[in-house]
């Protein structure tokens, strides 16, 4: 282009008219470069390409005329053929049609769904539905198969919209938060220590915590990126999870590098920072040995370097294990329900909205798991991970009032108190009864 700017100038100063045709073709070419700089794409056609319902709706149950009566609507559903079996829908969106609907129906009054898709324009939204069915298939596939190119492929959208789609029904979920998800209040922890006692002998038991790592796929970009490498060496966020024994999450603490120790992450919680708003006098958590003995903790027993456990230690740590068990199976549903938490394809920055945006997924993932409890959801027992009876034990009928535990503990005593008491608790009970 500089040669040609060149030439015409000389051109203009031997003032020759034999050269117009190529003045013509600079002027031509100046105007064409003027008019795609102006332009976002250089192809693109004059409407957009919209997306194919036929793709969600191959998923979905067919809809039925109206008028007809029960019987005919059954039998006409029947008949029609759909592309996924139950068992393909459950893979495919993470959860039976029943609970898909169910989902569904608390989310779609959100205000979120009811703003206008296109502003310039003036379009709807797509329905509620197909928003749903993009964000499940987001957090139910692992890897590559969350990318927005992924999804664009399998619904028929822009990658651009997935990520809209996702976000409207990630902020859906989350605004359902103070429905399901919390601690207990002091009757349903009397319940859920119940249920414990009847189960398993454990007295007083509120929760089970427990640390896991979610993998990152993508190194961060960070200066303290290293810190993110966890115990095996993979970049990791460390997250504690404290359920009860219903398999419910009632107690979370995410955005700590790989290689935080458990102990330091739930020392950071809301939970241990100021126990006397989550329990009462009697009541605590229970843990493994990383986690050190506290009023409202009880730990497994470690054992030292060079020296034996005892017998009563080792039976202790047996014991209380049937009751950990318990938070190893939720976390195990919650990655093996949701893939995505098992490859995080989500770049860690220096910017904090990049951690921010896997903490709001991850909360609406946690939330969407303690729905599907809710609504008695049960196969993920069968279908995500092989579960063990833990129950075997069953200590109903003791004389529960004979000891210590259920009498409120003085601040001066040992932080391993509680933990005592329930050794001497199983030694004059039920190991020697």
């Amino acid at each position: 282009m500089s040669r040609r700017v060149k030439e015409r100038v000389c051109r203009s100063i031997e003032e020759s008219d034999d050269d117009s045709m190529e003045d013509a073709k600079d002027e031509a070419l100046t105007s064409l470069i003027t008019h795609c700089e102006g332009k976002r794409y250089l192809f693109r056609p004059k409407k957009n390409r919209k997306g194919r319902p036929d793709r969600f709706s191959d998923d979905l149950p067919p809809e039925l005329p109206a008028g007809l009566n029960e019987a005919a609507a059954i039998e006409q559903s029947a008949n029609e053929y759909r592309w996924l079996n139950d068992d393909e829908f459950l893979q495919k969106h993470r959860m039976s049609r029943f609970a898909f609907d169910w989902v569904l129906d608390q989310i779609e009054d959100c205000p979120i769904f009811t703003t206008v898709g296109n502003k310039k324009e003036g379009c709807p939204q797509a329905p509620v539905i197909h928003q749903l069915m993009v964000l499940l298939k987001h957090i139910g596939t692992e890897g590559l198969g969350t990318s927005s190119k992924n999804q664009r492929n399998m619904f028929g959208i822009g990658e651009g919209t997935s990520d809209v789609y996702r976000d409207r029904v990630m902020t859906a979920i989350r605004k359902l938060k103070p429905i399901y998800y919390g601690w207990p209040d002091k009757e349903e922890r009397k319940k859920l220590a119940k249920k414990v006692q009847k189960k398993t002998g454990f007295p007083n038991v509120v929760g089970i915590a427990d640390g896991t790592l979610f993998p990152l796929a993508l190194e961060p970009q960070t200066e303290d990126a290293p810190d993110y490498k966890g115990r095996k060496h993979l970049y990791t966020l460390t997250v504690m999870i404290v359920c009860d024994y219903n398999r419910k999450i009632r107690f979370y603490h995410a955005g700590f590098p790989g290689s935080a120790h458990d102990m330091r992450v739930y020392r950071n919680m809301d939970l241990f920072l100021n126990p006397r708003n989550y329990f009462s006098e009697h009541e605590f958590n229970i843990g493994d040995s990383a986690f050190s003995n506290s009023h409202f903790m009880v730990a497994s027993f470690k054992k030292q370097h060079g020296e034996e456990m005892t017998e009563e230690h080792e039976k202790f740590n047996k014991l209380l294990s049937k009751v950990r068990m318990r938070s190893e199976h939720t976390i195990g549903i919650l990655k093996g329900r949701f893939p995505w938490l098992r490859s995080i394809r989500m770049k860690i920055t220096e910017d904090k909205k990049s951690l921010r945006r896997i903490l709001r997924l991850l909360e609406a993932t946690i939330i969407l798991h303690n729905m599907l409890l809710t609504c008695n959801e049960n196969m993920e027992m069968k279908a995500w991970i092989d579960e063990d009876d833990i129950s075997a034990y069953d200590a109903e009928g003791r004389k529960e009032d004979q000891t210590e535990l259920m009498k409120a503990m003085p601040e001066w005593m040992p932080n391993d108190t509680h933990r005592n008491q329930l050794l001497q608790h199983f030694h004059d009970y039920i190991w020697h009864s």
